[in-house]
């Protein structure tokens, strides 16, 4: 079996009273979609596009089920795992990893089963969790963002005095600082959770407006997964999952952890909608000319930057739709097609230049912000006929 990922489609309804109730039955493995673009000038397509081919897979097992967000990540390690069948204990890893909870488990004597995996990503920390049994979550006030997704069976989640949404998989909700929540979580229920500081995000989105915001960011409750915006937060979203179940370079390298921090932030700022949204995505003025030189000027210079979209917009003072727009108009690309084919070049003359007994094809790679081994390869074959270790062993 596959890694188990968020599917493309999922049916939401508010919740009846009482826990939820998921079935027993053997979970399929749910394949990644590549990503599709409603409008010509997305802002993340092109950088979607290339990550939604990752091809890591492995099966899930006892150990490999978890999630959790953080509020305080000073003490968490990049990547953790714990597993308990201690209701106190239970409570104590979650408030280490997330925010102060209490577990309810009513009558039911049905052993408790936690078991919950983090990641921690730059200011972000994702993690999935299950607690092998019906439970039910009462948090005290969130001090950031929480995003929840399940993966396998039902949760019932109400944020502060709404009333509880029933999400399966598919199906996702972003909790709002300020609030407490009450999340009931189905016996075969497992949720990927994604904790982002208030303070990091609206840093992201003041630099996205270019400008200071008018009031705090606040996301609407429901996260529409399937549809052609939301999709481009499942894909991401995805990307998360698989590295939870198999950690690779994203979350052992500082630079590729910001990498992946943006693309987290930026397509959660673009994708869900929330009180800024109408200045998010409003058009700007054409660029000139003189600002992409620019930006392909920056890519040229530092390939190995952890660029996205919209912090290349930012750098040349233009909106992220403005920047594809005139990327697509002078050079035919988008901002993050154009960068792999620097960093592709690049990797290119590397290696052509390498003494093979003093480096890798993965050094090179990573070197150039290129950090998951298969598509590397993969892009680089396209690009030049041949492998990366081809060029690197050739004879000089």
């Amino acid at each position: 079996m596959g890694v188990l990922r968020i599917p493309a489609t999922g049916r939401r309804s508010v919740a009846t009273d009482g826990p939820a109730s998921g079935g027993h039955g053997r979970v399929s493995n749910l394949q990644l979609e590549r990503a599709t673009s409603a409008t010509t000038h997305d802002p993340l397509d092109a950088v979607l596009r290339e990550i939604a081919g990752r091809t890591t897979m492995s099966t899930i097992g006892p150990m490999n089920r978890g999630t959790c967000g953080v509020d305080d990540q000073a003490g968490l390690p990049p990547y953790t795992r714990r597993t308990t069948g201690d209701r106190d204990e239970a409570e104590r890893v979650i408030a280490d990893l997330y925010l102060p909870n209490r577990l309810d488990l009513s009558e039911d004597s049905t052993p408790l089963g936690m078991e919950v995996t983090g990641l921690r990503l730059g200011a972000l920390t994702a993690g999935r969790l299950t607690y092998g049994r019906s439970v039910l979550l009462c948090t005290e006030d969130a001090e950031n963002f929480h995003v929840n997704v399940p993966l396998r069976g039902r949760a019932a989640s109400s944020n502060g005095s709404g009333e509880p949404v029933s999400t399966s998989p598919g199906e996702g909700l972003v909790f709002s600082p300020g609030a407490p929540a009450e999340i009931s979580w189905s016996e075969d229920c497992e949720q990927l959770c994604l904790m982002v500081p208030p303070a990091r995000l609206e840093a992201e989105l003041e630099r996205m407006l270019g400008r200071s915001l008018r009031g705090r960011l606040v996301f609407d409750f429901a996260a529409d997964l399937p549809s052609p915006v939301g999709q481009r937060l499942r894909t991401v979203l995805n990307l998360l999952v698989e590295e939870l179940e198999q950690p690779t370079d994203v979350s052992r390298n500082p630079l590729v952890a910001r990498h992946v921090e943006g693309l987290v932030l930026d397509s959660l700022l673009l994708s869900q909608p929330h009180n800024h949204s109408d200045a998010a995505t409003r058009p700007g003025p054409p660029a000139h000319r003189s600002a992409i030189r620019r930006a392909v000027a920056l890519m040229e210079e530092n390939p190995a930057e952890p660029w996205t979209t919209v912090r290349l917009a930012a750098e040349v003072h233009l909106s992220p739709r403005a920047l594809q727009a005139g990327f697509s108009r002078d050079l035919a690309t988008p901002p993050m097609a154009y960068l792999r084919e620097v960093r592709l070049r690049r990797a290119h003359e590397a290696l052509s230049a390498a003494d093979r007994d003093a480096t890798t094809v993965r050094a090179v790679a990573t070197g150039l912000g290129m950090w998951h081994p298969s598509r590397f390869a993969a892009a680089y074959r396209a690009a030049f006929g041949e492998t990366p270790s081809d060029t690197l062993n050739r004879p000089r």
